[in-house]
């Protein structure tokens, strides 16, 4: 009797490991954008799986080396921005713009706006802060911003140019704080943005420090509220800051199903 028990059992394990073994061996398909032009590829599954496991590494030690000597989560979002800003070029004119998952863009080095965005989002989010990152809508701005949550309060960063912002409390401005134009902008560094320094910062796109303002402003109205934004489902938000990691990709796949079921 025991016998026959073990046989199944040893049976069923093979077939299991075999009809892995099989599925892992299935092609699936992944992405890739070059100069705005996204082509599909196929991809072995299992070498697929070992690259999403293998990002998963490279982000979770990476954020724990940047953020090692972080005192707390404000400090944490300064440090991962200024990693960014320091360590990678916004993309030359001429020089090929590649979209694929955000480690591309650590391993490159360049990054357009949403880019920069995009990765400072997945930073945050491994270092246990919610975040996402947003386009804004309007074609003639053509820019993203990442928005993060400290103490409740959803607030935003532009990591492209390495600018924060401040309420009159000089505390990270709320996004209810933002609306009401009650704020200013300091770099990473909290030093105000004025007239003798906003051209090193922003290079030519600006002539003259109003116009800076104006920019933001205009951006700021076109933002999520807070309250649109914690009735929102995080996988729904922004960005790919959520699904990097593999307990957060099995959260997406439950989330999906159970929009399908219901």
């Amino acid at each position: 009797m025991f016998s026959k028990i073990k046989n199944k059992l040893i049976f069923l394990l093979f077939f299991l490991l075999i009809s892995i073994l099989v599925g892992l061996n299935k092609t699936s398909t992944q992405l890739i954008g070059i100069n705005f032009k996204v082509t599909e590829y196929e991809i072995p599954l299992y070498l697929k799986l070992y690259n999403f496991y293998g990002r998963h590494l490279n982000y979770d030690s990476l954020v724990t080396q940047i953020i090692k000597n972080s005192q707390n989560d404000k400090d944490k979002v300064v440090q991962l921005s200024k990693w960014i800003i320091n360590n990678i070029q916004k993309i030359p004119k001429g020089i090929v713009i590649v979209d694929s998952h955000p480690l591309t863009i650590v391993e490159r080095r360049l990054g357009t706006e949403d880019q920069f965005a995009d990765l400072l989002s997945v930073l945050l989010v491994y270092a246990d802060i919610d975040s996402f990152f947003w386009h804004v809508k309007d074609n003639q701005l053509k820019s993203a911003l990442t928005f993060f949550k400290l103490n409740g309060e959803w607030s935003i960063i532009d990591p492209y140019y390495g600018i924060m912002f401040l309420n009159l409390q000089k505390e990270m401005a709320s996004i209810d704080e933002l609306k009401s134009e009650k704020w200013k902008i300091v770099t990473l560094d909290m030093e105000p943005v004025n007239m003798e320094n906003f051209k090193t910062i922003f290079n030519s796109k600006f002539d003259h420090i109003e116009q800076v303002m104006e920019y933001y402003t205009k951006q700021f109205k076109q933002t999520p509220t807070q309250e649109i934004i914690d009735m929102t489902s995080l996988f729904d938000l922004g960005g790919r800051s959520y699904i990097q990691s593999p307990l957060g990709r099995f959260k997406f796949a439950l989330n999906g199903l159970k929009n399908r079921i219901f």
